[in-house]
């Protein structure tokens, strides 16, 4: 089964905001020819710009006259309609990164005024003319305030924390040093004895 191919169809639709004699003037230079030989590609109607082409040159195609301002549409080249096709196997295109823009906007230097007497600041220097001004806020008499020692509990009113009642413990004595203080401690667990179905060893008044 062959690969599918591709008719790159232009009907004369611009992309949005673009003048139609820069594009025009865009498309000749990138088709290496004269505006008068694409212009009538721009009349209206279907024209094929290529034809047959698999899909990967048809999508070259399509981002490169995308670009300079067509609305490309890829079609199918099995379906062929008669007429509408203008036979452009002799125009190449440009090689990539070039230049397409016969006549480039200008921009115009702006003038700014002699300057030959600007020197640079030296690294670190403060480069603001006026800096702002930040007011200090009068804090009132400080002549009798100390400083407290270290450590010392600067809070004025600390937090009280109220004593919780624990009962009557006049009864409760002090066990002695290395005393067992589990009241009820639980038995060690012991290991379970030797099954003595099969003995190795005969017991001496058999």
């Amino acid at each position: 089964m062959s690969e599918p191919s591709f008719d790159i169809a232009f009907y004369g639709i611009l992309q949005p905001g673009k003048d139609k004699d820069a594009v025009i003037q865009n498309m000749a230079r990138l088709f290496k020819t004269t505006p008068d030989k694409v212009r009538p590609f721009f009349a209206g109607g279907r024209k094929v710009i290529k034809s047959a082409v698999d899909e990967l040159t048809a999508e070259k195609y399509r981002a490169a006259l995308e670009n300079i301002g067509l609305v490309i549409k890829l079609e199918s080249g099995e379906t062929e309609q008669a007429g509408a096709a203008e036979n452009t196997d002799t125009i190449s295109v440009a090689p990539v990164g070039a230049d397409v823009l016969e006549n480039p906007p200008v921009v115009e230097p702006q003038p700014i005024g002699d300057i030959s007497d600007i020197t640079m600041a030296e690294a670190g220097a403060d480069v603001l003319e006026n800096p702002p001004v930040v007011e200090p806020q009068p804090i009132g008499d400080i002549s009798d305030i100390t400083m407290a020692e270290v450590g010392a509990d600067v809070l004025e009113n600390p937090p009280v924390v109220e004593a919780q009642p624990i009962g009557d413990i006049s009864n409760i004595t002090m066990a002695e040093a290395g005393a067992d203080i589990i009241d009820n401690p639980k038995p060690a667990a012991q290991s379970p004895a030797p099954d003595s179905g099969d003995r190795s060893i005969k017991d001496n008044n058999s």
